[in-house]
């Protein structure tokens, strides 16, 4: 009997620290200079994915950033509206707030999550691109999960030219092949995998996040916020990114406009 017990009191210290661990933020940072011909001053964006059914706090971001980015997944279904817009007016007083919807995210209901973005005056980025800081050659460009709409990645791209420094959103990075195959890109950003949420070492449903570069594209892969079905992580911390983006070496730096839309 004594082994059972001890099985068992190991196994709810498991199931806690698996509690915890989803319930823990990390913040990552990283520098990272875009590929392209733009030419601008350094800024700071925070990209945060998968929030799911989290509260956020304003103290767990500490960093000025100049413009925060949602890789969707930011709520699910059964998330009641004042946490939507209560989690949205922390990020919202830390910098402009983008957003792309991911597969979850409209089991609330579309128009009722438009509205409560909007309410906050997050810019919803469906399947199109936007100069940033007033710049025509810094572009932000994002699409809709690619499964509710066709040719999404098409539609983005048709005012990015050869040249733009591009930052990609999406919530899924299985379209990232595709993306840096066929449109100018510099910098791709995805969640959804949420690295995989409960791993048996190296083992797990997808790869851990991650962030790599190679042929001046960078691939951000985050483990995200949340977590879905069941609120425990195990070797995939719940995570966001603060990343400092730079000119392509070579650029000039300069100044930029309040301006960001």
């Amino acid at each position: 009997m004594k082994w059972i017990l001890r099985i068992g009191i190991a196994g709810l210290a498991l199931l806690a620290w698996m509690f915890r661990s989803a319930h823990s933020e990390h913040k990552e940072t990283a520098v990272i200079r875009l590929s392209g011909e733009a030419e601008f001053s350094p800024f700071k964006l925070l990209f945060i994915s998968d929030v799911h059914r989290r509260k956020l706090r304003p103290d767990m971001f500490s960093d000025q950033v100049d413009l925060v980015v949602i890789g969707g997944d930011f709520v699910e279904r059964g998330v009641p509206d004042q946490r939507i817009r209560e989690n949205l007016r922390v990020l919202s007083k830390l910098a402009p707030v983008y957003y792309v919807f991911g597969n979850n995210d409209r089991e609330i209901g579309e128009e009722r999550l438009r509205a409560l973005l909007e309410e906050q005056s997050a810019i919803i980025l469906d399947d199109e691109s936007v100069e940033l800081f007033g710049n025509a050659k810094l572009k932000l460009t994002g699409i809709d999960y690619f499964a509710f709409r066709e040719h999404s990645v098409e539609t983005a791209f048709c005012t990015v030219e050869k040249g733009d420094s591009v930052i990609f959103i999406s919530h899924t990075p299985f379209v990232f092949q595709h993306v840096k195959q066929f449109y100018p890109v510099s910098l791709m950003m995805a969640g959804h995998t949420h690295g995989g949420q409960i791993r048996l070492g190296p083992f797990g449903i997808f790869d851990r996040g991650s962030l790599v570069a190679s042929d001046g594209i960078t691939e951000l892969i985050s483990n995200g916020f949340g977590t879905t079905t069941l609120p425990l992580r195990l070797g995939a911390k719940a995570q966001y990114h603060v990343l400092e983006i730079q000119p392509a070496p070579g650029r000039k730096h300069l100044a930029q406009s309040s301006s960001i839309g």
